[in-house]
């Protein structure tokens, strides 16, 4: 068992550095308990959406997390972001607005990441905390 802690900033170069953000994903930054963003749309109409990600729980493998749209005026359109969004999500995600799923499990496989699975995350005081254990 191992137990790996980092805070937002160092969770935000790590998925950049590994390339787990889209290109669709633009301008990441920490402001609290939060990473803000920019969504990219390839829509005349909405070409940048302004958003933020917020962690909520781990449980049964999945990593919940909550998406804010920043405009209350692009909160109507979500039904238009969630079909933008739902075709260029990897695999192991499931937008179901305002959450996001994240398989853990399938995330590891898709990274080819071998004899590992994890067995908790926490957010606590800014820090992520994930807890592993092997196979």
């Amino acid at each position: 068992m191992a137990k790996i802690t980092f805070n937002l900033d160092e969770l935000t170069q790590i998925l950049i550095s590994n390339e787990l953000l889209r290109g669709e994903i633009l301008r990441p930054k920490v402001e609290g308990e939060r990473i803000h963003f920019v969504i990219k749309t390839n829509s005349f109409i909405l070409p940048y959406i302004p958003a933020s990600l917020g962690y909520l729980s781990f449980s049964d493998n999945l990593a919940t997390f909550e998406l804010t749209i920043v405009s209350s005026y692009l909160n109507k359109a979500v039904s238009r972001l969630k079909q933008i969004l739902q075709l260029k999500l990897p695999v192991y995600m499931k937008l179901e607005y305002p959450k996001i799923l994240v398989d853990v499990d399938k995330l590891l496989k898709e990274k080819n990441i071998k004899g590992i699975r994890v067995k908790d995350i926490s957010f606590e005081g800014g820090e992520f905390t994930i807890t592993t254990c092997n196979i």
